[in-house]
């Protein structure tokens, strides 16, 4: 399988033919930050395949993690383990990827994290963060309702998060331009895609 972080040959189509990078060539990432089950991965997804941007999420480098080492079903100690993996790995390969989306239940402020994302800038990169705002008792009750489909990863050992532990995701990292969308409702894909390239124009 080929690495989506390194670059296509013109032979994987002209679909991606035209990554929009900067005129001086630097890295553009698109950071999706926001409470849990506030809808960013399915935010994420669409948002990275319509711009032709490689997608790291936190969440599928733990699911493939967990059951590459047939981890244990239920063991909160071992999920909270492997998620700070997760967090590490992701953050490790960030900077290796030309133009990516970067998704996860971001601490944004944590200095931890916020360190991370100012190294980004730092070295270079052109960085949005596209915020998703949900109110912290509809993310309380769309995660204890996904907790519990049949279909949910058992990577992911939490049954329910309380409106006050929403609270350390409440705001966006706001150490570069940020774009809020209001994830009760639907998101405009394109809309919101056209909004980053023109930000990326100016």
């Amino acid at each position: 399988m080929a690495n989506p972080c390194q670059a296509e040959s013109p032979a994987q189509g002209s679909r991606l033919a035209h990554r929009p990078m900067s005129p001086l060539g630097k890295q553009r990432i698109v950071l999706v930050s926001g409470p849990p089950a506030s809808g960013k991965t399915t935010l994420a997804r669409p948002l990275a395949e319509r711009l032709g941007f490689a997608l790291i999420t936190k969440d599928d480098i733990k699911e493939t993690l967990f059951t590459a080492i047939d981890g244990p079903p239920g063991d909160v100690e071992f999920s909270r383990k492997i998620g700070a993996a997760s967090m590490d790995t992701l953050w490790a390969l960030a900077p290796h990827c030309p133009v990516v989306v970067l998704e996860a239940n971001f601490r944004t402020q944590s200095q931890h994290e916020r360190s991370k994302v100012a190294a980004l800038a730092e070295a270079g990169a052109q960085i949005i963060e596209v915020y998703c705002r949900l109110p912290r008792e509809e993310a309380s009750r769309r995660f204890a309702e996904r907790a519990h489909r049949e279909r949910h990863h058992p990577a992911h050992v939490s049954a329910e998060m309380s409106p006050d532990r929403m609270a350390e995701y409440e705001e966006p990292f706001a150490l570069s331009p940020v774009l809020e969308v209001d994830t009760t409702h639907p998101v405009d894909i394109e809309a919101l895609a056209k909004q980053i390239e023109a930000a990326w124009a100016r």
